[in-house]
């Protein structure tokens, strides 16, 4: 596996509420497996066509950089551990620079889950929580939003997010 898609969104928490900034979606052109599955486009909707046109992964961190650095961003949170672990192992593996290792991380599903007493996926979280998925699950845009929606939406779990910031 190789990451094919940075999706992120940055946001303003207060203890008050949660401002979507600006969002970023970057497709990345893999190296070692340049045919996306039927079972990838299935899962994420990404289609070969973006593939074949998109950067590769060093091209795409430095505009993650830049993007980051534009918007300030002093932390980063996913739904639990995997874009962490993968991002790392992946730039380890292709000797690049990991663009998240300077940010601290939010687990968020953690949290969600020491909340609520059980660890779920993002959509089952977000119909927890009375809220609508937005977009399509395993985009890693439409992800980020959703995140943010449960952010938005549940003030423990944005005072949570909050606390570890």
């Amino acid at each position: 596996m190789e990451i094919i898609e940075i999706g992120a969104v940055v946001v303003s928490l207060t203890g008050n509420a949660l401002e979507l900034m600006e969002d970023q979606q970057i497709y990345v052109q893999p190296q070692w497996n340049k045919s996306l599955t039927p079972f990838c486009t299935n899962l994420t909707g990404i289609q070969q066509q973006q593939i074949d046109q998109a950067l590769p992964l060093e091209e795409s961190i430095k505009l993650l950089d830049s993007w980051i650095i534009k918007n300030n961003v002093t932390a980063w949170g996913s739904w639990g551990k995997f874009d962490q672990r993968h991002f790392s192992s992946e730039t380890k593996l292709k000797n690049l620079r990991n663009p998240f290792d300077s940010y601290q991380h939010i687990n968020i599903k953690q949290l969600f889950a020491r909340k609520r007493g059980h660890k779920v996926g993002l959509a089952r979280a977000v119909q927890i929580s009375g809220l609508e998925f937005q977009g399509r699950h395993h985009s890693g845009l439409d992800d980020a939003r959703n995140i943010a929606q449960l952010l938005d939406n549940d003030e423990l779990l944005r005072e949570a997010v909050i606390t570890r910031v």
